[in-house]
């Protein structure tokens, strides 16, 4: 009796280390799991501190040259609220631009949006419409992104609107060099480029130019 006492105490105290090793595994993946969820929180914090700088560093570089929104020309203001019609959404303002030698050659004709732009001009396509945007070659006419342009003196025109992939940039073709004509654009010059929709949705810029 005394031999199978000893044993069954062995027994015991044996079940007893097991408990404890158990019980101290499962703090330590307790600890382990609270030690990740910290990490997991700060991780966001720091993706959130990058994301804002990324976004104010892009604002920044969205125009280097043209600090700030201007104000849209009292014409073409007028000719864009016509269009729009009562309870549309504002002009939102895209860029100003310094006029490069490229952007008023006329067997170019094409003016490039910057690509710090990218970001802002996305958030006011349509699925669709960046679908379009990025057909490579010729295409038929349902296939292209026509868009309506109003200019600072109230005149309206198309341009096709594009997406060079080979460049990462948006920019508008076909009936440029007719706008650089009319206004007799230079090099150096300014150009100011707004986006809205008109009343039945389609996508639309107000783009002035100026010395």
């Amino acid at each position: 009796m005394a031999l199978m006492r000893r044993r069954d105490d062995g027994s015991w105290k044996r079940w007893i280390a097991l408990l404890d090793v158990s019980h101290s595994e499962r703090e330590r993946i307790n600890n382990e799991n609270e030690e990740q969820k910290k990490n997991v929180e700060k991780n966001k914090k720091i993706v959130k501190k990058i994301a804002k700088k990324i976004v104010k560093k892009k604002m920044k570089q969205e125009d280097p040259e043209v600090d700030g929104e201007v104000v849209m020309p009292e014409r073409m203001r007028e000719e864009i609220e016509g269009l729009m019609g009562a309870g549309m959404k504002a002009a939102t303002w895209v860029v100003n631009k310094r006029m490069t030698a490229s952007d008023v050659r006329a067997d170019l004709s094409r003016l490039f949006i910057p690509s710090e732009c990218e970001w802002k001009l996305e958030g006011l396509l349509s699925a669709e419409e960046m679908r379009k945007a990025r057909v490579q070659g010729k295409k038929n006419s349902e296939e292209v992104l026509v868009v309506k342009m109003v200019d600072g003196n109230g005149g309206v025109s198309d341009l096709d609107f594009k997406y060079w992939t080979s460049l990462n940039k948006y920019v508008f073709t076909n009936q440029w060099t007719q706008f650089v004509d009319k206004f007799q654009v230079k090099e150096g010059w300014i150009v100011e480029i707004w986006c809205f929709r008109d009343k039945h949705s389609l996508l639309s810029f107000g783009i002035n130019v100026h010395p």
